[in-house]
């Protein structure tokens, strides 16, 4: 039976590194961030897999190698948290979905086709989707934190207005298309599965800490009784500080990528209503 594991998936500026640094500051969970994302000694997973593939001989990337190395490796993480007393979770980005068509990739293949999708589900790990509504927002906060630097705890570097700058439209609404496609992605690969919360960001945070009723979700799908402060030892506050919180004073051009997003959103309705009159996606 695997160890248990808790797994945050989300795009970037999403609130993943808040709400990891809040169950750091808790009792019941060790975080380990991004592991998968490149290069070490940040990130875990590339040393891991070169010291699998070098002791498997023919390693080849198959779909069924890929597999048993994911599976070590999530493994390895339960066991170093196991062995502080706590649960091992492990930030999942949308362009680590395609794990590992060769590289790390946006989700390309069929509902529920990700290889690690399906091995989540298959070691029942408690699922947590980040959702931020707003893919506009997603893509000019992604933009404004490279300029500022991520994950502050200090406040501003310079107001709001000291920054600014226009973001190329036609690579903005790649990204947005791409976010909005692996979100549906990820809805549809844990369609049923019953160990999945979806919260908003920034709607489950308060302050410095999880929202009360966000916490008592995440409480819930880790199996923590509300009863005897388990909550408060599940998560504690993070210092971690927003870097974006006005994108339309940053962004030259915000009202074309939001005209951008809506339209995109009017596409995708007007694609889902003639699949549903069996017209087809084109």
């Amino acid at each position: 039976m695997p160890r248990p594991l808790l797994v945050t998936i989300a795009t970037q500026r999403s609130g993943t590194k808040f709400l990891g640094a809040c169950l750091n500051a808790g009792a019941l969970v060790r975080s380990f961030g991004e592991p998968f994302k490149p290069p070490p000694p940040e990130s875990p997973f590339p040393a891991f897999a070169a010291g699998w593939i070098a002791a498997h001989p023919g390693f080849a990337f198959r779909g069924t190698e890929v597999a048993a190395m994911l599976d070590g490796f999530l493994d390895s993480l339960a066991d170093r948290a196991a062995a502080e007393g706590r649960t091992a979770h492990l930030d999942v980005m949308y362009n680590n979905l395609g794990a590992f068509t060769g590289a790390w990739t946006w989700p390309v293949r069929v509902a529920g086709e990700s290889p690690l999708c399906r091995l989540l589900r298959a070691r029942g790990a408690k699922v947590l989707h980040l959702v931020r509504e707003s893919v506009a927002d997603c893509v000019a906060s992604r933009l404004i934190a490279e300029h500022r630097g991520y994950h502050r705890r200090r406040g501003q570097p310079e107001p709001d207005g000291a920054l600014r700058f226009a973001i190329d439209r036609g690579a903005a609404e790649r990204e947005m298309r791409d976010i909005l496609a692996a979100r549906a992605f990820v809805r549809r690969a844990f369609r049923g599965y019953p160990d999945i919360a979806e919260l908003a960001y920034p709607d489950f945070i308060a302050g410095n800490a999880v929202e009360a009723s966000a916490r008592a979700r995440i409480a819930g799908l880790m199996d923590v009784p509300a009863a005897g402060g388990g909550a408060a030892r599940l998560l504690g506050a993070s210092d971690l500080l927003p870097t974006a919180p006005d994108k339309a004073k940053v962004i030259e051009n915000w009202a074309e990528l939001v005209a951008i997003e809506a339209r995109l959103r009017d596409e995708a309705t007007h694609a889902a209503g003639r699949l549903e009159r069996g017209g087809g996606p084109g």
